[in-house]
């Protein structure tokens, strides 16, 4: 219910376009910045650390896209197990810059392989990005994404996790946890659908 009068109000009075200068264009501004700050606050990140999507898929496919295109990234190295927003970005990166694509192998238990990343890392020192999900969208599992990323970053690598399955249940520090990016989706704790963040 306090989403669903929170929605109306937007709807009834931040209808203006945030860009512009009138009124209603700034009471829109307003609105979107106060929840960015809201949700920088809730991840102890900087506001504008925070883009705004349309979705968690867009949030990974920004990343992942970004990290090729502008970043530097040579290689991707992500597991078979994550969701198709990862994984169809990956694979289209890889083909329209031409950087190497590797998966890392998965334990019985089906999350990544610890001491198989740190080999893939460590044979290679291409500029890497680790894309691991933090929660697995279809088994649950839960990685240790503080120790993966702490790992990852001993190896210069950049580390984006899609957290949509966990940003809103799991409290989440970004100045503890090493992770350069993250994908999130409103409509997993209770925000409306086709909201998401970067």
């Amino acid at each position: 219910p306090e989403v669903i009068a929170k929605m109306q109000d937007a709807l009834a009075d931040c209808y203006g376009n945030p860009s512009s200068t009138h009124s209603f264009g700034r009471s829109a501004k307003t609105a979107i910045e106060k929840t960015r700050k809201t949700i920088a606050k809730y991840m102890n990140a900087h506001p504008s650390e925070i883009i705004f999507t349309s979705g968690g898929t867009e949030a990974d496919n920004l990343v992942i896209n970004s990290a090729a295109r502008d970043l530097g990234v040579q290689r991707i190295i992500t597991s078979r197990i994550e969701h198709h927003a990862v994984l169809h970005a990956a694979e289209e990166a890889a083909k329209t810059y031409n950087i190497l694509l590797e998966y890392v192998p998965l334990k019985e238990c089906g999350t990544p392989d610890e001491k198989k990343l740190e080999e893939m890392l460590a044979s290679n020192d291409a500029k890497s990005l680790v894309s691991l999900m933090h929660v697995n969208n279809e088994v649950g599992n839960m990685i240790d994404i503080k120790a993966i990323a702490t790992m990852c970053k001993s190896y210069g690598a950049l580390v984006h996790s899609d957290m949509v399955q966990s940003i809103g249940h799991y409290a989440i520090d970004l100045q503890e946890v090493p992770v350069d990016f993250v994908a999130a989706a409103g409509h997993k704790f209770h925000g409306p659908k086709g909201v998401g963040f970067a």
